[in-house]
């Protein structure tokens, strides 16, 4: 596939390498040639200096012979003219990324159709979508469905005085029955990731990365100690575009409050959110968090424009006593610092946006049709389709040279969902996930083949 990608920030970034290890064709636009450097300098692209506005770059980038062509400068208003002029050059699918969530409103999307273009992203209401799946699980740092929530993702930290410290990841799914419904598929240990095996050991503050059936969900969080919590109030720090989509998702199902520092904005925000609380006040005050009652608060949320604010505010709001946080991190060298000081959740909006944009470059016939970046770890999760002929049904995994560094985590079969063994051979109809290091991945894609 021929892809043309308008912009090199983070959002840019993450497209590129995940889509150039698929073996796409692709060409980023930029204005920065130190950002176009440094992507061409690990990845095998096309890259092209210039603004996405000028028709003559687009020509040069070849748009109106490419497959898709994505808008994701940091400029909404060039996304959407970019992307009307892409389409008028003769891109056959454009997607631009956009900063209002009025311009989601089926009326509008119809109207961006009109207009030329297919697909509108907008990253912060992406972000929030993802916090309220968390709120709702709450037992777990992330969580992800796949195959229509027939299998999911759950992220979990081992304390010190969990009861699976120190035992083999063998022995730990004691059940037989739970054998086949869950399984650690990933350690994210001190800062590398590791595919484990079954004589690896669980160690205090390990994150583990947990494939799990519907059938598995309840016996695998009582084996981890995690209990799904009882939600109720909810408090977020900042009236962000992505704080105030969170409280709009969260505000009729959860006691929400948002506190914003800006009294203009608090304004503006209190006509918008009609069932959120919203308070005019610096939330880095521990005076005023405590007043406003985050003793009491469940879940607390930092969606402040800054992320050293929003790790420290979650580290604050963590020693006062508050069961959950989550923390909005831009950031990604900071990741590690989040996790270390014991904020439960990192949100990356960039991260989602792409992966959200990912599904695009995919059709009915694709071999991957889906897959997902996690925030803290490297490793990526490829939702498979197997179709017949493919290298891996020619016998059991056990036989099979599958990569060290790839595991498949779990199939749906007839939809019925399990945990492969090495006695499993994968079957024509089948959809797997691989939970796969980036290292690994055109391996994998060979045994797909």
């Amino acid at each position: 596939m021929k892809i043309v990608i308008a912009g090199a920030g983070e959002v840019g970034k993450h497209l590129t390498k995940i889509l150039s290890h698929d073996n796409h064709e692709i060409t980023v636009i930029d204005v920065s040639p130190s950002e176009l450097y440094a992507l061409s300098l690990h990845l095998d692209i096309l890259t092209i200096e210039g603004s996405a506005l000028s028709i003559s770059i687009l020509q040069k980038a070849k748009v109106q012979s490419c497959d898709l062509y994505i808008a994701v400068t940091h400029f909404p208003e060039m996304n959407v003219a970019s992307a009307v002029i892409a389409k008028q050059l003769g891109a056959p699918k454009t997607i631009a990324r956009v900063r209002d969530a009025e311009l989601l409103e089926e009326k509008n999307r119809l109207l961006f159709e009109n207009m030329g273009i297919d697909s509108i992203i907008y990253p912060q209401m992406l972000a929030a979508e993802e916090i309220k799946k968390i709120v709702q699980q709450s037992a777990t740092r992330e969580f992800f469905d796949f195959a229509d929530g027939l299998l999911s993702l759950f992220v979990l930290k081992i304390e010190e005085n969990n009861d699976v410290v120190g035992k083999y990841l063998q022995e730990i799914a004691a059940n037989k029955d739970d054998f086949w419904n869950y399984r650690i598929v990933a350690i994210k240990r001190d800062f590398s990731t590791i595919i484990p095996r079954g004589v690896d050991i669980c160690k205090p503050n390990d994150i583990v990365y947990i494939i799990s059936n519907k059938k598995g969900i309840t016996p695998m969080l009582e084996v981890f100690g995690k209990k799904k919590l009882a939600i109720n109030k909810v408090m977020i720090l900042g009236g962000s575009r992505t704080g105030r989509a969170t409280a709009q998702v969260l505000q009729n199902q959860f006691d929400v409050k948002l506190i914003e520092i800006n009294q203009t904005k608090a304004h503006i925000l209190a006509g918008r959110l009609t069932n959120t609380l919203i308070i005019n006040g610096d939330g880095r005050s521990t005076d005023l968090l405590v007043e406003e009652g985050i003793r009491t608060t469940d879940v607390f949320i930092a969606t402040t424009e800054n992320s050293e604010t929003n790790i420290l505010s979650c580290y604050l709001a963590k020693r006062i006593g508050v069961k959950q946080t989550i923390a909005e991190v831009e950031n990604m060298d900071y990741v590690g610092l989040a996790i270390d000081i014991g904020i439960d959740t990192i949100i990356n909006k960039k991260n989602i946006a792409a992966d959200s944009i990912y599904k695009y470059t995919l059709d009915e016939q694709n071999k991957i049709s889906s897959t997902r970046s996690l925030t803290e770890s490297e490793a990526q999760i490829l939702e498979i389709n197997i179709s017949k002929g493919m290298k891996i049904c020619e016998a059991p995994l056990k036989e099979i040279n599958f990569p060290k560094e790839a595991v498949i985590g779990g199939i749906v079969r007839n939809k019925e969902a399990f945990i492969a063994s090495g006695n499993t051979q994968i079957q024509d109809g089948d959809k797997i996930l691989v939970f796969c290091m980036p290292t690994a991945i055109k391996d994998v894609q060979k045994l797909f083949e």
